[in-house]
């Protein structure tokens, strides 16, 4: 595929901000700027999801500012904002043209993690297993994660790399 260069302006802030994580990332500003722009790309599409990516960043904060301290660190402050982003999802309203039964493998393993009548927290719980286990080593901050590794095992999912 064809690159093609664009100039663009850049605040003194911005630049700043780019030539940080570029460095943390041990990558050019250009190759900063295109993953950045590939994972706004990728969760532009389903808009209740990005809803939800942005709530959870106002809950966090929120509870930080009410609290006085961080939701990773302090069991008081997780459990609220476990019961935010709970109230979050459950306000979005189901689709009932949206359901289909799907298999339970779920991304990057040989097995189904969860059967189809096993009750949703059990489900949940693989998903998150997993999610720790293929995705999270990617990075644990976005200014450290590998969006094309993550986009590899998002469109791959199907394929077992164990």
């Amino acid at each position: 595929m064809k690159q093609q260069q664009f100039k663009i302006t850049l605040g003194d802030d911005l630049r700043a901000k780019l030539d940080s994580s570029a460095g943390l990332n041990q990558r050019s500003i250009a190759e900063e700027i295109r993953q950045r722009l590939e994972m706004s790309f990728d969760i532009q599409g389903d808009g209740h999801t990005l809803d939800l990516i942005y709530a959870i960043l106002f809950l966090a904060h929120e509870a930080m500012r009410d609290f006085g301290t961080t939701w990773w660190g302090d069991e008081r402050v997780r459990a609220a904002f476990m019961a935010a982003i709970a109230d979050q999802v459950m306000s979005y309203p189901i689709d009932g043209s949206d359901l289909s039964a799907k298999p339970l493998i779920t991304l990057g393993t040989r097995e189904q993690q969860a059967g189809p009548e096993d009750p949703p927290e059990v489900i949940g719980r693989a998903i998150a297993r997993n999610y720790r286990r293929r995705v999270r080593p990617l990075g644990l901050r976005s200014d450290k994660f590998d969006i094309r590794r993550f986009r590899e095992l998002m469109q791959n999912g199907e394929k077992n790399e164990d």
